[in-house]
């Protein structure tokens, strides 16, 4: 009888969790059965986390605007993101649906966005909450000047591992891409990046326009190697009017940082691509001793 009891109870958790996923999604009421299933089929093959817990998740992902279609594979990313980093599941959630909203990310990348993040993290000296709290800050100025997803990413994760503050850091590396910008399309300045970045004005203005993140690069490498035209990076900046402390600070240190650049690029867009350090990483934890009694335990119930 206890074990009769105990089902009945959990059951009912279900039944009042899946009530706020038929609450925040707007769906019919096959959808609604299907997506009922597919959370049963997770939490008993696939993810060590109760029905509820992944009910919770979906519930959220109604509330974020995440499509009815990509209901099910959001929830299995975020309850992977869960495991596998610093974030949890909620966390990732609301970040990850934010971050698509501001770069025009179509829904169905969620989980390569996950890869990025985690193979970032497992290779360079940051957490993935910290990229993600980053790539939050540089996310509207780096869609702006055309940078993928996975490329904003990595400028993320590369200023979080020279230590570079999300809040302060973020808006001045914004401020950094916006300044760039406004250089290329009215010629003001453009010159002065240019001789930075070891180009003609003409040359700048192609390159930035054909692959952004080479044009980046070499202005934050040219000011690493200011010396060569016989001047400091801080004497560079200053000729160039960008005094602000904040940015200053932020330039300087991505300027040292400024070979991480080109590796993390690469580490990202390769995870993007592939599209399996999430899931491989994830299943790793589920390969515990302890996930599996939760997925046993997830059958039972």
């Amino acid at each position: 009888s206890s074990g009769l009891i105990a089902s009945v109870n959990v059951g009912s958790e279900f039944e009042s969790a899946f009530a706020g996923v038929e609450k925040t999604v707007d769906a019919s009421n096959t959808e609604l059965a299907m997506m009922r299933d597919n959370i049963r089929e997770m939490a008993r093959n696939e993810i060590p986390m109760a029905a509820d817990e992944l009910s919770e998740i979906a519930e959220s992902a109604g509330q974020l605007g995440i499509k009815n279609e990509n209901i099910i594979g959001f929830t299995g990313t975020m309850a992977n993101m869960d495991a596998a980093t610093d974030l949890g599941s909620k966390e990732a959630a609301e970040e990850f649906a934010k971050f698509a909203n501001i770069t025009k990310m179509s829904q169905d990348y969620f989980s390569n966005l996950g890869s990025s993040v985690v193979a970032l993290g497992n290779n360079m000296a940051t957490q993935e909450a910290n990229i993600v709290g980053m790539g939050m800050r540089i996310a509207a100025a780096g869609h702006q000047v055309n940078l993928s997803e996975s490329d904003i990413m990595a400028y993320a994760a590369s200023l979080s591992s020279v230590g570079i503050e999300e809040e302060a850091g973020g808006s001045a590396f914004s401020k950094v891409l916006t300044n760039l910008q406004m250089a290329v399309e009215t010629g003001e300045k453009l010159k002065e990046y240019a001789d930075v970045a070891g180009m003609s004005g003409e040359e700048f203005k192609q390159t930035f326009g054909e692959d952004t993140t080479k044009a980046i690069n070499s202005f934050i490498a040219g000011l690493n190697d200011a010396e060569r035209n016989g001047k400091s990076a801080i004497a560079v900046l200053d000729e160039m009017g960008l005094t602000e402390v904040r940015l200053r600070d932020t330039l300087l240190r991505a300027a040292n940082a400024s070979e991480i650049f080109d590796n993390a690029l690469t580490i990202s867009s390769d995870a993007w691509n592939e599209n399996t350090a999430l899931a491989n990483e994830a299943a790793q934890r589920y390969k515990t001793f302890e996930s599996q009694c939760q997925m046993t335990q997830n059958k039972l119930s």
